[in-house]
């Protein structure tokens, strides 16, 4: 019979513990130190340091952290003369850690939702600007679409703007729609909806300026007429 056949039903450690190592431990090497007790909580730490090929220094110097950290607790048994170490506190250390994940989890929700939306934002882009782009996105691309979400904080609707302004004079390059960007944010143009608006007031003052040239056409048009009829350009 071969180990894995003799051990394979075993549960030597909960998954959890390897999973939040580093959050238990003080180091690997510590941790490995605390499962040789975990095994034999009588072995002598140069019993450890000859397996683990380390002086006793070493040993005992790994042990001080993990009881530092309370991860590790040390004993003498006055019946038999030696040090036990205890290894339970390490187990006590992760249902406190994997609480207070849970707890800090139930907190941020809010900011899961945030990043979630963030995700669909990045997500959102890439599907818009992948076609667009000669010769596709790159890794780098991605990141400075990400970087405009997150840290320039330009609305999505804003950037899918931009690039169909850039597609349309047809200069599709993140630097040229990240010009349009800025040079908006300038003029305080910050969500999509801006845009339109702009574009509805701009539409509204060309059409205000037709109107009043035709009037002005119009009005000297009529004081031509008033003059012909009165006989003032005949008059010498």
């Amino acid at each position: 019979m071969t180990y894995y056949d003799q051990f394979k039903k075993n549960i030597v450690l909960p998954q959890a513990i390897l999973t939040h190592i580093l959050d238990i431990f003080p180091t690997l090497m510590s941790f490995n130190v605390w499962l040789y007790f975990y095994g034999n909580e009588s072995l002598a730490p140069s019993q450890i340091a000859g397996f683990l090929q380390m002086t006793t220094a070493e040993v005992n110097q790994e042990i001080n952290l993990l009881t530092d950290s309370e991860t590790l607790t040390a004993e003498f048994d006055e019946s038999t003369g030696e040090m036990r170490f205890d290894t339970h506190p390490a187990f006590a250390k992760l249902d406190n850690f994997i609480s207070a994940t849970s707890n800090q989890a139930s907190i941020s929700d809010s900011e899961l939702d945030n990043e979630i939306e963030t995700i669909s934002d990045i997500a959102r882009l890439i599907a818009a600007f992948e076609p667009e782009m000669p010769g596709g996105l790159t890794p780098i691309n991605i990141e400075e679409l990400q970087k405009w979400l997150s840290d320039d904080k330009f609305d999505v609707g804003l950037i899918l703007q931009a690039l169909r302004e850039a597609a349309l004079n047809r200069k599709v390059s993140l630097p040229y729609i990240r010009a349009i960007l800025r040079n908006w944010r300038t003029n305080g143009i910050v969500t999509s909806r801006d845009i339109a608006d702009n574009r509805e007031a701009r539409e509204m003052r060309q059409a205000e300026q037709q109107s009043d040239t035709t009037l002005s056409d119009d009005y000297f048009n009529s004081v031509d007429s008033l003059r012909k009829a009165w006989g003032y350009d005949n008059a010498k």
